[in-house]
This record gives C-alpha cells, sequence and structure tokens, in this order.
C-alpha cells in the first residue's frame, strides 16, 4: 500500500499544484469571480524527473462567484507514475481584500484544503494552504502578480512558506505571454513560461512549460483550458 508521501502521490501534488492558480501560471492572481459568474477548466500535465519514470496526470476544475468577493474552487486529479496511480481533490477558494479596479492594485486571500489517494488505500487530507496575493498592472499591456503563502503538509508533519513571482504581457488582443518563478523554503526555486490564447468571449486556451534545477532536475509541461459561463 502506498501512503500519501509516495513517489506517485508526491508527483499528483506537484502536477495539480497549479489547479486553483490562473492557467497556465501556478501563481494565483487577485482576481475573484463575480457572483454567478462561472468557469470550468481543465488541463493535462507531464512532469519528468531526470533519470527517473514520467509522472503523467489531468485535473478538472470548477469555481464560481458565491457573493461576498469570494469565489469558490473545486477540483479532482488523477496522476500514474511507474505503474501506480494516484488521486487528489481540492476544496478552496478566493476572497478579494482589496478588489482591483483598472490598473489599481488588487489584493486576496487565496485558501484550500487538499486530500490524496494513494492506489490501494482511501483518500486523507494532505495539505491546508493559505496564500496572500497581489496583482497590479505595472505598465500598458504588463501585469504583474506576487504571492506569499503558507501550506502544511500532513504526511510530511511540516510546515513551509511558499512565494511566487510573475508577469504577464499582452502581445496582441486575445494573446498573452507569461513568466514565473516560484518555489517555498524546502527546495530549489521553479522557473516557468506559458501562453494564453483567447478563442472566443468564453473560452481559451493555455499551454506552459517549468523547469527546476534541484536533484533529480524536474521539468513539467501543461496544455489546458478554461471556458467561462
Amino acid at each position: 500500500m502506498e501512503s500519501p508521501a509516495s513517489p506517485t502521490a508526491r508527483a499528483l501534488l506537484a502536477l495539480a499544484g497549479a489547479s486553483h492558480a490562473a492557467r497556465p501560471l501556478v501563481t494565483e492572481d487577485a482576481d475573484v469571480l463575480d457572483k454567478g459568474k462561472c468557469e470550468a477548466e481543465g488541463f493535462y500535465a507531464h512532469l519528468k524527473p531526470s533519470g527517473f519514470d514520467a509522472s503523467k496526470g489531468w485535473t478538472l476544475q470548477g469555481s464560481c462567484g458565491i457573493g461576498g468577493n469570494t469565489q469558490a474552487i473545486l477540483a479532482y486529479s488523477r496522476a500514474r507514475s511507474g505503474g501506480e496511480t494516484a488521486q487528489g481533490l481540492l476544496l478552496g477558494g478566493k476572497t478579494a481584500i482589496i478588489t482591483r479596479e483598472g490598473e489599481g492594485l488588487g489584493l486576496t486571500l487565496a485558501w484550500g484544503l487538499t486530500g490524496v489517494k494513494a492506489q490501494g488505500s482511501s483518500f486523507e487530507h494532505e495539505q491546508t494552504y493559505l496564500n496572500l496575493v497581489a496583482t497590479r498592472e505595472i505598465a500598458a499591456s504588463w501585469t504583474a502578480h506576487a504571492n506569499l503563502g503558507w501550506v502544511r503538509s500532513e504526511s510530511a508533519d511540516a510546515n513551509s512558506t511558499t512565494w511566487n513571482l510573475a508577469i504577464e504581457k499582452s502581445l496582441r488582443e486575445g494573446l498573452d505571454v507569461v513568466g514565473e518563478v516560484y518555489g517555498d523554503d524546502r527546495s530549489k526555486p521553479w522557473v516557468g513560461t506559458g501562453l494564453r490564447w483567447s478563442a472566443s468571449d468564453r473560452l481559451s486556451l493555455n499551454a506552459s512549460v517549468a523547469v527546476q534545477n534541484d536533484t533529480p532536475r524536474l521539468r513539467l509541461w501543461t496544455v489546458g483550458f478554461k471556458y467561462a459561463f
């Protein structure tokens, strides 16, 4: 029986780590959906540690504005590595502290719980997180995001401080390029980049690649979509 700290379960957490984020960024943004507005998202991810088998997984997520400057988020993830499979659930949300208007600053608290089900076991609570999120337009067509967070891992019996810095550039209407660096106080940082394309007023497509120069060296790429309704 695998524990939540097994390689497959850890891979799942890495693959699903962006499930509550502003795809294709892992870095969260401060925007919160208005009451009654919803988004459905999905992405496929491929995580390759240098010298080891790749982990492959997917995430489906739904989020809706529920009023009180808050949106709720529910996500399901599934990953496979080395013949083993793990599943994950995320229940969370974002609550705006300062609502972003125009070029001004937005400040939001993101929060949530995650659970992991390793093959042959039942779902167990794995993580609790809080994340302070800031977003601001810093120049015409340039937007910056910064996160500072806390994560509690039950399997590791440890607390971690997380951080993210990201920037978006609008290349033209409906096409954005993004770049980010992110990590925690227990490992080397990730560096990533990606593209977001608005196929219509409701549908957007995205892709990303990120690298962590730790031991082993990790490379993560993803492709996904978002549909607003």
